[in-house]
């Protein structure tokens, strides 16, 4: 879909934004970060027809991606995207986390290149945490983005009371952390919420508290990762 005014919706801070965008359902538990980077191309208007096939192929990533993964595959889209994080690399930590466990070896030798190379590919990283003042004045600028949450942790005060399946990719009956990335695309700020689109569920939108949503995406495991994209209408 290109990019267009009906799918920026301009609004004063102090009332409700809601970006647009089409929904890419994940098909594997794996590639939600896949389907939220072809959310943000289709939003953009950019094919993303080989995101599954050539493009994961190239980020020799196997089903293990991290969001410098998803920062490369955007970055070959001229997508301008900046990668903010607390960690530069990859916490030792994480060895013994359930979730990173399984391939926690190869993933940090193959993430730490990967960091170490970002420069020189063009890829900014910058090291800082984002406060949820930084996320509404890149929203309010026509922005999305790309956020890694402790899926666990993340409501949605919509589906939680309509359709409980809407969480059931990992679910609140979760006790540890479950890394999972959702695409940001909107704000209301009288009533402290965000909105974003779920990779895992066919919904128009989902719904947190501004509360809820900080303690998911800064809890221990996600790193406060979060790719802002600048779309040419809200550029940096």
């Amino acid at each position: 879909m290109a990019e267009g005014k009906d799918q920026i919706q301009k609004v004063p801070q102090n009332e409700r934004l809601v970006l647009k965008l089409d929904t890419c359902i994940q098909t594997y538990t794996w590639d939600c970060g896949l389907a939220c980077c072809c959310m943000v191309l289709r939003y953009l208007g950019k094919d993303d027809s080989c995101v599954y096939t050539s493009d994961l192929e190239e980020l020799q990533c196997g089903q293990s991606i991290w969001t410098i993964d998803l920062g490369y595959l955007l970055l070959k889209y001229k997508v301008k995207v900046e990668f903010t994080t607390v960690t530069l690399g990859v916490d030792d930590q994480y060895a013994k986390k359930p979730f990173y466990m399984q391939n926690f070896d190869k993933d940090a030798d193959r993430v730490g290149r990967k960091f170490a190379e970002a420069s020189q590919a063009g890829l900014e990283v910058s090291k800082r945490s984002l406060t949820m003042s930084d996320i509404v004045n890149h929203l309010s600028e026509g922005n999305l983005m790309i956020c890694l949450v402790d899926w666990s942790l993340l409501e949605c005060i919509w589906c939680d009371r309509v359709k409980q399946q809407c969480l059931n990719w990992c679910g609140h009956c979760c006790k540890s952390y479950q890394g999972h990335y959702v695409v940001v695309c909107g704000h209301d700020l009288k009533k402290k919420k965000i909105f974003y689109k779920n990779p895992s569920y066919d919904e128009e939108v989902c719904c947190s508290r501004m509360d809820r949503f900080d303690k998911a995406r800064k809890s221990h495991g996600t790193d406060e990762d979060v790719l802002l994209i600048y779309t040419q209408s809200g550029e940096k």
